[in-house]
Parts: structure tokens; C-alpha cells; sequence
């Protein structure tokens, strides 16, 4: 059978049969045995082989062994993004670094191989323009990303090794370190946005993994360390998300989630429920909220109600299976809605203080756990059922007030969130006039935050402003409006 994955590689570094059997020093009929899949290469071959075709030995033997019929449109797209990124990089990039989906099924977790992934993957990120990575990194759905977490969270991981030998012995002082810093970029994406931070987390995260890969370390200390990336690269793919970079972000979520699961840290598997349900979120914002309700369903199923921390986030799982994913079935799913909205408002009053104390150290960012949270995330559910009837336009005032009159310090992008959904829900309400008083406070809240979410939504409250265009106070607001829009663009 042809190997036709090969041919099209060689073509795609642009080598012709005869560059390629000079470099390697053989025949071109050789080249032409090894494509028609007449022959193989030698195993001394292979190294140069893989070499000169820009790629690892490992995807090397991909491209020997895969019949034609797997070739599609999208592996091309990969071979081309490898290509760019090795020589951006100067070191071979796999796919499966590339985009998680590149891998057809389902691999085994493996903490020293996620450590060496997620190491390669964050010099990628060091030694690349923001705008390259995001466009050579795209984001997936559906079962591509589905199918292999569904795996991940049914078979048992293969954990990290304590270390013995390194250029430094660690202890929990130095993770402790770690973990102080984390939360630091945590609360900074909570009071500006992610985009000012992102890479100086990033920095943060390639200390942690080389830590974890050439450091010396005990058990207690190497699962601790490796909670803590878990943690970091959660938040990175967060800040990353925030940055307008779908593709890294899902590729760093993938990471924390990978490392969560193999560390046997106490926190490690709330740090995957908190993983999940950001990349949950993240499928929303990407429009794919069929794929947001499987992965809140994913986390719900991490918790048991034998353990603390349980009914304060399940409170929040059930709010953003609400907010990312019911809602957006129209107002045939107001029934599930409701029913989401009382239980979840039920679980966060049973909460006790060890309940949210355990949650607040499960969470890989600066989430509000408080019931103000609640209400900001079902406000949202309402608005979007709103656009379908208006009638629930006042359900999304009452909810987005009592967000605002809630919230704790710290949540400035929180804050403006909300704030621009009560501007946006009264000018759905047919109360103009208020919208734009509420809209004025937004900006003035957004003169101090940097977050490709709220240049979305700022696009979105323009757009609700149209029916009310030539009221000369809604076109004083779309001029302030406009300006704050292009600011955020920059």
C-alpha cells in the first residue's frame, strides 16, 4: 500500500525525490520504493530519514505505517504547522504536542511523558510570537477531544516516580514557593484579565516542569510538585483562553488535566474538576455547547459526596451546565434551568467552612465561591434564554444585581462582566436610557482590564444597542463604546 502520508511530508519541507535520496545518500528508486511502500527504510536510515523530513522518530514510523485512507485535510494542516513550529522551535515538534487530537485513540497517562510533552510545549510557547502559536495551534470538539478524556478519567495513571538523583534536592518549601506565585497570576487574571500575566505564568510553569524532570524529590514532595503544574497549567490555558488563544489554551488544559490525573497529591483530583470545567467553559465561548455538557457532566462524575468539597463545587457545575450548555437549547430547556438553579443555590447553603475551605484549595484560578457566583453564572443563562423571550429579561436584572451587590474585592473582570450584562439586559428590556448609564459604568471599569472575553462581549452589548441607534444618547454610548473596543484590539 502506498505510503502516501510520507510522500506528501517529503513534499510538504519541500524536498524533491532526488534532494532526498542525496541528503541520505541512496538512490532515488530507493525514495520511490520507500513511498510506493514496496520497501521500508533500514533502521540506520531512519534517524536521517526523520531528520530531513523535520519530524520525530516516533512520527517517523507514523508515516510508514499509516494506510492512505487516514490521510485527511486536517493531518496535512498538522505536517504543515510541525514543519513551521520545528523551525521556529530548533527541536522536532510532535503532533501529539501540537494538538492533543493528533493521537486517534486514547494513550495511556503517563506522568514522565506528560512532564517531557508539556516541557517542549512551553519553550514552544517562549520562543513563539503569541499570533503564530495561536494560529498554528487550533483548537478541537466532538470526540476528538471528547473520546480520549472520557479514557483518561477511567483507567488508572501511571504515576511519578520519586527522584533520587538531580542537579538539586527539593522540598516543600520550594513547592510551597510555586504555589504562592500561582496564586498571585491567579488573582492578577481576576483583577485585569489574563493577557498581561500570561507570560510571565508561562515562565513559572517551565521552572515547575524542569523542576519536576532534573530535580531530586521524595514521593510526598513529587506529587505535590506535579499538583502544582496540574495547577499552573490549568491557569495558563485560562490566561491563554483570555488571551484570545483557543489552541494553547486547550492544549494547556489538556496538560493540567493529564497532570492532575497522575498526581497522587490530595488536591489533585479536585484540580480535574476544575480543569474540566474550564475547558467546559472554553467550549461555550467556541460555540460548541454540546460538547461544554459532556465535560460538566465528565466533572460531576469526579465528585463523590463522601468528600469535602463536594457540594460547593457541584453547586458550580450545575450553574455552568446551566450557563454553558442549557441554555443555549432555547426556552424548551427553562424547566432543566430552574431545576439546576434550585438545587445549586441548595448545595452552596449546606456548604460548611471545611466544605469551601477544601474547595478554594481545588480550584486552579481565582473563582468567586461565594453565592455571588451563582448568581452571576445563572444571570447569564437567563440572558441568553432572553433572546428568545423578553420576558425573562427582568430574571436577568434581579440575578446580575444581586451579583453585583455581592461580589468580593479582587473580581474587577467579574465585576465588568456583569455590568455590561445589565446594560445589555436593559436595553433587551426596552429600557435604553438605563442601559447606557449602565454601559458608562462598564467602560469605566474596562479602562483597567485587558481580556480578549470582554472585547467579545463588548462587541456583543454594541450589537443590542442597534435598535435604539438613533437616540443621541445610545449614539453617544456606540461612540465611547467603539473607541473602548478598539483600545482592547490593540
Amino acid at each position: 500500500m502506498k505510503r502516501t502520508r510520507l510522500a506528501q511530508r517529503r513534499r510538504t519541507v519541500g524536498m524533491s525525490q532526488e534532494a532526498l535520496a542525496e541528503q541520505l545518500g541512496v538512490d532515488r528508486t530507493t525514495i520511490i520504493r520507500w513511498e510506493s511502500g514496496r520497501s521500508g527504510p533500514q533502521p540506520w536510515h531512519r534517524p536521517n530519514l526523520a531528520m530531513a523530513l523535520k519530524v520525530s522518530v516516533e512520527q517517523l514510523a507514523g508515516l510508514l505505517d499509516d494506510p492512505d485512507d487516514l490521510r485527511s485535510e486536517e493531518s496535512e494542516h498538522l505536517d504543515v504547522v510541525a514543519t513551521v513550529l520545528t523551525d521556529a522551535w530548533s527541536v522536532p515538534a510532535p503532533l501529539e504536542v501540537i494538538q492533543p487530537a493528533a493521537v486517534a485513540h486514547p494513550r495511556p497517562l503517563a506522568a514522565d511523558r506528560t512532564l517531557k510533552e508539556l516541557g517542549i510545549f512551553v519553550r514552544c510557547d517562549m520562543l513563539t510570537r503569541r499570533e503564530t502559536l495561536a494560529q498554528a495551534v487550533k483548537a478541537v470538539s466532538g470526540p476528538a477531544l471528547l473520546a480520549p478524556i472520557a479514557g483518561w478519567l477511567g483507567e488508572a495513571p501511571d504515576r511519578l516516580e520519586p527522584h533520587d538523583q538531580g542537579a538539586q534536592r527539593i522540598g516543600a518549601s520550594d513547592v510551597a514557593a510555586i504555589e504562592r506565585s500561582t496564586r498571585f497570576f491567579a488573582a492578577t487574571d481576576a483583577e485585569i484579565g489574563g493577557a498581561l500575566s500570561r507570560e510571565a505564568a508561562v515562565g513559572q510553569l517551565k521552572y515547575a516542569v524542569d523542576l519536576a524532570r532534573y530535580a531530586s524529590y521524595g514521593d510526598t514532595t513529587g506529587n505535590r510538585l506535579l499538583a502544582v503544574i496540574a495547577e499552573l497549567s490549568g491557569l495558563v490555558g485560562w490566561l491563554c483562553h483570555d488571551s484570545g488563544m483557543p489552541g494553547p489554551a486547550q492544549k494547556y488544559f489538556t496538560y493540567g488535566l493529564q497532570a492532575a490525573r497522575e498526581s497522587a497529591d490530595p488536591r489533585a483530583d479536585l484540580l480535574t474538576v476544575s480543569v474540566l470545567a474550564d475547558m467546559a467553559q472554553q467550549m461555550r465561548w467556541l460555540g460548541r455547547p454540546e460538547a461544554a455538557l459532556h465535560l460538566h457532566d465528565l466533572a460531576a462524575r469526579q465528585l463523590t459526596q463522601d468528600r469535602p468539597g463536594f457540594n460547593v463545587l457541584r453547586a458550580l457545575l450545575l450553574a455552568g451546565r446551566a450557563e454553558d450548555s442549557l441554555c443555549h437549547l432555547g426556552t424548551s430547556a427553562l424547566p432543566e434551568v430552574k431545576r439546576s438553579l434550585n438545587l445549586a443555590y441548595e448545595l452552596h447553603a449546606q456548604a460548611g467552612v471545611e466544605d469551601r475551605t477544601a474547595a478554594a484549595s481545588g480550584v486552579h484560578r481565582a473563582i468567586d465561591l461565594s453565592v455571588a457566583e451563582l448568581h452571576g453564572r445563572f444571570a447569564w443563562a437567563f440572558f441568553v434564554l432572553a433572546k428568545e423571550d423578553r420576558r425573562l429579561a427582568e430574571e436577568v436584572e434581579e440575578r446580575t444585581l444581586l451579583r453585583l451587590s455581592s461580589l468580593g474585592e479582587g473580581q474587577t473582570r467579574n465585576r465588568l462582566f456583569s455590568q455590561i450584562r445589565l446594560a445589555a439586559a436593559r436595553f433587551l428590556a426596552g429600557e435604553p436610557e438605563q442601559a447606557c448609564d449602565d454601559g458608562h459604568q462598564a467602560l469605566a471599569l474596562a479602562e483597567h482590564v485587558t481580556s480578549a472575553m470582554i472585547r467579545t462581549r463588548l462587541r456583543e452589548l454594541l450589537a443590542d444597542s442597534k435598535p435604539y441607534a438613533d437616540m443621541p444618547r445610545v449614539i453617544e454610548f456606540g461612540d465611547r463604546l467603539r473607541t473602548t473596543i478598539t483600545r482592547l484590539n490593540r
